[in-house]
C-alpha cells in the first residue's frame, strides 16, 4: 500500500519513527485532533443510525424493544463482532482474512468434541483459542513465505479449515456435550439481562481499542498499511507483525467459538458460513478503510450491531431472511463508496 507515510488513526500523535518531532509537535496535535473529531463524527453517525432503526422498528413492533429481543440482537452481533475487532488490525495493514468462518467453525467443533470426550471444558476452551490463533498464524506464515497477499492464501485455507471441521465432526452436529459444568454456567448465562458473549465483546473492544490507538504494535500496524516501505525503513518487522496480526484474528475466532459452544452446549459443522462477509462488513461499516492505514475498533463493534439490528428489523417486518445477505452487501458497497468519497474530498486542496 502506497500513500502518505504517516499512518492514519483515531489518535495519530506520533510520526513513523514512533515519536513526535519537537518542532512539529503543535502541528501533530492539530492533525490528531482533526482526525479524532472526524472519527468521532463517524461513530456518532453510526450510533444515530442504530437508534433510528431501533426506534422505528420498535414503533411498529413494540416487542422489538424488549430486553429479551435486544439481548438476542446483541448476541447475534457478538458472535461475529468479536472476530471483526481483530479484522480491524488486519485491514489497517492492507490485508484481508477470508478464512475466519472456517477457523471459527473448526475451533467450535474441536472444542465441543474435546468436552464430549471428557476433557475439562475450560481446558477445551483454551485449546480452541490456541488452535484459532495457530490457524491464523499459519495464514500469515504462508503469506510471508509465498510472498502473496493474505487474501490469496485464505481463499484456500477457508475451504481447508471448513473441511477439517467437517471431517472432525463427521458432518454431524455435536449436541450431547455435558453442560452441567462451571464453564457453561459462567459463559453461557446472562448478566443484567444480556448474554455473557455481549459483555465479552464490550470488554475486548475496550482492550483492543487501546492496543490499536495507544501501543507501538497498533501504530506499527497502521504504519505498514499506510506505507510499507516507510515502515520497513522505520524498523518495523513487517513479516513478524503480519503473522502476529493474523494470529490475533484467529485467536478471536477461537474466543467466539468458545462462547458459542458455552451457550449452545455443542457445535454444528455449518457454523461460520459467510462469517467472512459479516466480519469484514462490520469493520468497514464501522469506519475501517479497505485500503489500509486506518481503522477503528469501536466502529467495528458498532458496525456489528448495525448488521444485527438491520437483520432483526427485517425479520420483524416479515421480510424473508434471504434478503438479509442482499442488504448486508448493499450496506458494504455504500460504506466503501462513502469512504472513497471522503478520501477524495480530503485530497482536494
Amino acid at each position: 500500500m502506497h500513500g502518505d507515510p504517516t499512518p492514519r488513526s483515531d489518535d495519530p500523535t506520533r510520526d513513523t519513527r514512533g515519536a513526535a518531532v519537537p518542532s512539529t509537535r503543535s502541528a501533530a496535535r492539530s492533525i490528531a485532533g482533526a482526525v479524532r473529531t472526524s472519527s468521532l463524527s463517524a461513530r456518532l453517525g453510526i450510533i444515530a443510525a442504530l437508534l433510528i432503526i431501533v426506534f422505528v422498528t420498535g414503533a411498529q413492533h413494540p416487542q422489538f424493544l424488549t430486553v429479551t429481543s435486544l439481548a438476542n440482537v446483541a448476541q447475534q452481533a457478538a458472535f461475529f463482532g468479536i472476530i471483526s475487532l481483530g479484522m480491524v488490525f488486519l485491514l489497517a495493514m492492507g490485508e484481508v482474512d477470508l478464512s475466519v468462518g472456517g477457523n471459527y467453525m473448526v475451533c467450535a467443533v474441536v472444542g465441543a468434541l474435546a468436552i464430549q470426550s471428557g476433557l475439562d471444558p475450560w481446558l477445551a476452551g483454551v485449546i480452541s483459542i490456541v488452535l484459532g490463533a495457530g490457524l491464523g498464524f499459519v495464514n500469515g506464515l504462508l503469506a510471508t513465505v509465498l510472498r502473496v497477499p493474505v487474501i490469496i492464501v485464505t481463499l484456500g485455507t477457508l475451504t481447508l479449515y471448513m473441511g477439517l471441521g467437517l471431517v472432525a465432526s463427521g458432518s454431524n452436529s455435536i449436541t450431547d456435550s455435558p453442560s452441567d459444568t462451571s464453564m457453561f454456567d459462567v459463559l453461557g448465562r446472562s448478566y443484567l439481562g444480556f448474554p455473557a458473549i455481549a459483555w465479552v465483546l464490550v470488554i475486548l473492544t475496550v482492550v483492543l481499542a487501546l492496543v490499536f490507538t495507544r501501543s507501538r504494535f497498533g501504530f506499527g500496524v497502521r504504519a505498514i498499511g499506510s506505507n510499507k516501505q516507510a515502515a520497513i525503513l522505520s524498523g518495523y518487522p513487517t513479516a513478524r507483525m503480519l503473522m502476529q496480526t493474523t494470529a490475533l484474528v484467529g485467536g478471536l475466532a477461537g474466543v467466539s467459538s468458545v462462547m458459542t459452544v458455552s451457550f449452545f452446549a455443542g457445535a454444528d459443522p455449518n457454523l461460520g458460513r459467510s462469517y467472512e462477509l459479516l466480519v469484514i462488513a462490520a469493520a468497514v461499516i464501522g469506519g475501517t478503510s479497505l485500503t489500509g492505514g486506518s481503522g477503528t475498533v469501536v466502529g467495528a463493534m458498532l458496525g456489528a450491531f448495525v448488521i444485527a439490528v438491520i437483520n432483526a428489523a427485517l425479520l420483524q417486518f416479515g421480510v424473508s431472511a434471504d434478503w438479509t445477505t442482499l442488504v448486508t452487501g448493499a450496506v458494504i458497497v455504500a460504506a466503501v463508496a462513502l469512504d472513497a468519497i471522503v478520501r477524495r474530498v480530503r485530497r482536494q486542496p
